[in-house]
């Protein structure tokens, strides 16, 4: 269930279950001439929404404006790159107001840059910051040391920042931009948001070479189906 859809019973129903919350996160940043600017949001949506469909879990609003560092283009070519402090900021008080409502678990899947990026750091130093947080405003200092509270610490930890393709999902999953793998991701998932016959030889170098195997003009909806299947079976064999 997507949590800005729930009134408030199913909200105390789902933090009673102890469902996970599952967190979006991608960017707005180009793709090439033929895919949304939006494919990484869009794909970890889809991810999460077919994880949902096969364990009870809660499906949180997504973080749609991660930072890009203008990597590719900049905001004429539809890419956004906020400030990373401001960003930061945003992160950690909304994932504090999540814990706060009840969830002890909370999985941001990453979607941009991997584990190493700006977007996926920034979630990861808020977790950080949020668990020390937390345990402080209930034990005193030196409650690690203490037999009697050293394992009632709940929130360390609550905060899980995962890459939306696990080890175990790898192959046939794998990364790259706007090329064989993500123009088959959104293939798959949302094909009208592809427009393949855009592509020309004047398409950029990270969509490959026209002729070559694996490309985005050879990319396809079986192979986009194949990593689907194989992220959403890692994803539900790590959260049963």
């Amino acid at each position: 269930m997507y949590l800005k859809h729930m009134r408030p019973y199913q909200l105390k129903a789902a933090v009673a279950a102890n469902q996970p919350l599952l967190v979006p996160a991608g960017c707005i940043e180009t793709h090439g001439p033929h895919m949304a600017i939006g494919h990484d949001t869009i794909i970890v949506e889809e991810i999460c929404a077919r994880i949902a469909e096969r364990v009870d879990a809660v499906v949180a609003p997504s973080f749609d404006y991660g930072p890009t560092m203008y990597a590719l283009g900049g905001p004429a070519d539809g890419t956004i790159d906020p400030d990373y402090e401001g960003f930061h900021r945003l992160v950690k008080s909304v994932l504090r107001n999540f814990l706060e409502m009840g969830f002890k678990r909370v999985v941001v899947i990453i979607m941009h840059q991997g584990m190493g990026g700006p977007l996926a750091q920034s979630f990861s130093k808020a977790a950080s910051e949020l668990s020390g947080e937390r345990v402080l405003e209930r034990y005193p200092r030196g409650w690690w040391a203490d037999p009697a509270l050293r394992d009632r610490w709940a929130d360390f930890g609550s905060v899980q920042v995962e890459p939306m393709i696990l080890p175990e999902a790898s192959p046939p999953a794998g990364g790259d931009h706007a090329g064989y793998n993500e123009t088959s991701f959104l293939i798959a998932t949302r094909p009208e948001l592809v427009e393949q016959d855009r592509l020309d030889g004047d398409a950029p170098w990270y969509c490959g070479v026209e002729g070559e195997e694996r490309t985005s003009w050879s990319a396809n909806g079986e192979h986009g189906q194949a990593m689907v299947d194989a992220v959403v079976d890692a994803w539900v064999s790590r959260l049963g």
